[in-house]
């Protein structure tokens, strides 16, 4: 409840070591494939919420991935002021209409006892706190793009 409230120190946080923190963490299923850049930036901020941020949205588009070979693609580009980044996958896709949805605390788009329905909404405040904003872009049984920016 205080993410987006709290003050954190900002220092270097290296996204090649968060990125492979992560995909450890969430145990990538063998029928996956995920292409990340070789090199990703380092950024201004904090390790927990870089974690949080791109956990929430990889883990994601693990659990509710319907394809027999899940992919992730994740990537990023240098904006004058911005990193903007994107992470994709070929899962279920989100109807136009859940965009708003997703964002809000304890909202899901599935029953399912595993998920709080909060992550999503985490995300946004981290997002929020560096500046930034999130959209998604998303094709229902094709798979969907969040892309997020984070202030240099």
């Amino acid at each position: 409840s205080t993410i987006g409230k709290q003050a954190k120190d900002s220092y270097e946080v290296d996204l090649n070591i968060v990125l492979n923190k992560i995909l450890k963490r969430i145990a990538i299923p063998d029928n996956f494939i995920v292409k990340i850049p070789e090199i990703l930036p380092t950024i201004q901020g904090d390790n927990f919420r870089m974690e949080e941020l791109f956990f929430s949205i990889i883990d994601n588009a693990v659990k509710f991935n319907d394809k027999e070979k899940g992919e992730i693609i994740i990537s990023y580009s240098d904006k004058k002021n911005f990193w903007k980044f994107s992470i994709s996958d070929n899962g279920k896709g989100i109807d136009e209409k859940y965009f708003e949805k997703i964002f809000l605390a304890f909202q899901k788009l599935e029953n399912d006892y595993k998920s709080p329905g909060i992550g999503l909404s985490i995300v946004k405040k981290i997002i929020e706190q560096y500046e930034g904003e999130i959209w998604i872009e998303s094709e229902l049984t094709k798979g969907t793009t969040f892309y997020f920016t984070i202030k240099k």
